[in-house]
């Protein structure tokens, strides 16, 4: 069972959050100059992000906390995506460098009841202790939460619950990493805050929780465009798109409709006019092809994108990836794949029958902001 659990955060100070979101998190250089303040006392932090949706304007609602870090096996704190090494090294040494957690991990959680935005109701009325709007127009607003009743009821109310990693897998295997280093020099005790990691939390119900595409960026390629397309053909419709290669919107619009609800992506070569749509034949079965995954999930567009086209065509390839489909354009790679975002619904399913999907396959939009909370990492001082 996940345990919920205030922390002492690190936050920006007020007058300096601008300065402060947005750029690396130096944890000791901004407590040392004033940018950076731990607060007193035990708190958990309401958090609400408001964006720009089709049409509307949109809240998503969420909370900060501390949670007991436990392995995936445990089963109680759920992956939908596998970890590159690389990216897990890397997320430890970014704790390593600050003792600190200093990035979320973005988790669901089923509340079907609305309890956790019912525990906020009184919250949500006040004036934040911090607001930014960052350079993506997105406002960031945070309220300090130090009420015991609203952390006790949280706690029991996250008891039976499990949580979903939406977000930052590889920071939770570099928080897993670092309690292990840490555990390895000397034992923490039970509620020592070595043992848990920081934590955005929010519903699954939320309509303002949206997924967003991870679009790549491919480099290293050794065979021809007309090579790719044409060995391609073999599991995918290519339709030709002329002229669109630097059209955002046509490539875009071009992945929103699909034969038969199949999966679909586009391709955009380096230095050429024309991009290709590829679209899965639906006579086409991932898994009769040799995929080693799960039935109900060998049709998603990240496991098409990643088994049947890049594994397969490009090997040795290296993919980068970017959530901005014009960004990634402008990337500078010999090959851009556009690709559709999976919905919620699918990602919690990969997790929820135990599986995984290639690392780097989605991502929610628009980010956390990073840095707004930290969590000082002492084994020495308790949470509970």
């Amino acid at each position: 069972m996940p345990h919920i659990a205030g922390l002492r955060g690190v936050l920006p100070e007020a007058s300096k959050v601008g300065e402060t979101i947005g750029k690396p998190v130096e944890l000791a250089k901004g407590l040392a100059a004033g940018s950076l303040v731990r607060d007193p006392g035990r708190a958990v932090y309401r958090y609400h992000t408001t964006f720009a949706g089709p049409g509307r304007t949109l809240t998503r609602k969420s909370f900060v906390c501390a949670v007991r870090l436990a392995p995936w096996s445990e089963g109680m704190v759920r992956p939908h995506e596998t970890v590159s090494d690389e990216a897990r090294a890397a997320a430890l040494e970014l704790i390593k460098a600050n003792q600190a957690h200093t990035r979320f991990v973005l988790a669901g959680v089923r509340d079907s009841a609305g309890e956790v935005d019912r525990v906020f109701r009184r919250v949500d009325g006040l004036a934040p202790t911090l607001q930014i709007t960052t350079a993506d127009g997105v406002q960031h607003s945070l309220w300090r939460v130090q009420d015991a009743e609203v952390i006790g009821k949280l706690r029991n109310y996250f008891t039976p619950k499990k949580l979903h990693v939406l977000d930052g897998h590889d920071t939770y295997e570099g928080m897993l990493a670092y309690q292990a280093e840490l555990a390895a020099k000397q034992e923490p005790s039970n509620y020592s805050s070595a043992n848990y990691g920081l934590f955005c939390i929010v519903p699954f119900e939320d309509q303002a929780l949206v997924a967003a595409a991870r679009h790549k960026v491919v480099r290293g390629l050794t065979a021809k465009s007309e090579e790719v397309l044409a060995a391609a053909k073999k599991h995918f419709i290519v339709e030709k798109l002329a002229g669109a290669a630097g059209d955002v919107g046509k490539l875009l619009g071009a992945i929103s409709d699909s034969v038969a609800h199949q999966p679909t992506f586009v391709a955009v070569f380096a230095g050429e006019p024309d991009a290709w749509k590829l679209t899965l034949s639906p006579e086409v079965s991932p898994v009769h092809e040799g995929v080693t995954v799960h039935r109900s999930m060998a049709k998603l567009d990240p496991v098409v994108v990643e088994h049947m086209f890049l594994r397969r065509l490009l090997p040795g390839a290296q993919v980068a990836t970017d959530t901005d489909a014009k960004r990634a354009l402008g990337a500078g790679g010999q090959l851009t794949l556009i690709v559709r975002a999976m919905s919620i619904e699918q990602i919690a399913h990969v997790d929820e029958i135990g599986q995984t999907l290639p690392s780097h396959s989605t991502a929610i939009f628009p980010p956390l902001a990073n840095g707004l909370v930290s969590l000082v990492i002492d084994p020495d001082e308790d949470l509970v």
